[in-house]
């Protein structure tokens, strides 16, 4: 059994794949499994996956042929791995080369520490290494109101125990009502290091034009009791969405709070 699982769902992803398993590959941490969710892909991208290159890395693959959110895909990642420690790795993002070996030292090394989290590049195009350089160093304080964890957090698994996991009512807001969740029951670690460079290129679940991220933050906001930056989409949020419960497989769940 593998210490660490990443979570990775790819949809529409042939421009990033090869770069990405590249990435993956390089990683001076080596005892993880790639938890990879393909949605819907093409001949394209399934013959990178099942190339000669890549079959030494640990992949736990699934096929899916139907188009599922995000939070839906984490989910069912998650319950069909075991290791100790989970994180998120975003096809379309690199990580540093040692990134996952520094957050698991952490991890290891301070078992009082729940979650890790630390700095990480803004970028523009995929496999840029300039852009925004986004400092979490003193910002503690703002774990139970803003989505600080970045792109880039791993944590352990026994909280999903506690929090459970990704409400799939959400699309692009899924991790922000995660990490409300997390810091109210846990405690984390910043860690004052470069992990990753972040694609925002405007297309993104999170970052597009028609996204539901404006929606799906008065969400959480009224969730946690946050102050709501846009009064106006309250009654559509409450309208469209379960803000007293998260769902899982179709099942609502008492959020626990803290």
């Amino acid at each position: 059994m593998s210490s660490l699982t990443i979570l990775t769902s790819s949809y529409n992803s042939g421009l990033y794949l090869k770069s990405f398993l590249n990435s993956v590959k390089e990683q001076t941490y080596k005892d993880f499994e790639l938890c990879f969710e393909h949605i819907m892909p093409n001949d394209k991208e399934i013959k990178i996956i099942k190339s000669k290159k890549f079959k030494k890395l640990n992949v736990n693959y699934n096929l899916e042929k139907n188009l599922i959110p995000l939070p839906k895909a984490w989910n069912s990642m998650i319950q069909r791995s075991t290791s100790e420690y989970i994180c998120i790795w975003n096809v379309d993002d690199l990580r540093t080369k040692n990134s996952l070996e520094i957050m698991i030292n952490l991890l290891n090394r301070d078992k009082s520490i729940d979650f890790v989290y630390g700095n990480y590049y803004i970028v523009k195009k995929f496999k840029k290494f300039k852009g925004k350089y986004i400092n979490e160093s003193g910002r503690e304080s703002e774990l139970k109101k803003s989505m600080i964890l970045g792109p880039f957090f791993m944590f352990r698994r026994k909280v999903i125990q506690s929090i459970n996991m990704f409400d799939e009512q959400l699309i692009s807001g899924a991790d922000y009502d995660f990490a409300m969740r997390l810091a109210r029951n846990f405690k984390g670690e910043h860690i004052n290091y470069n992990l990753g460079y972040y694609l925002n290129s405007g297309d993104g679940l999170s970052t597009s034009k028609s996204s539901l991220q404006e929606l799906e933050r008065t969400v959480v906001e009224l969730r946690y009791n946050l102050e709501v930056l846009n009064n106006n989409l309250i009654l559509d949020a409450q309208k469209k969405y379960d803000i007293k419960n998260i769902v899982v497989n179709d099942t609502k769940v008492k959020i626990k709070q803290n």
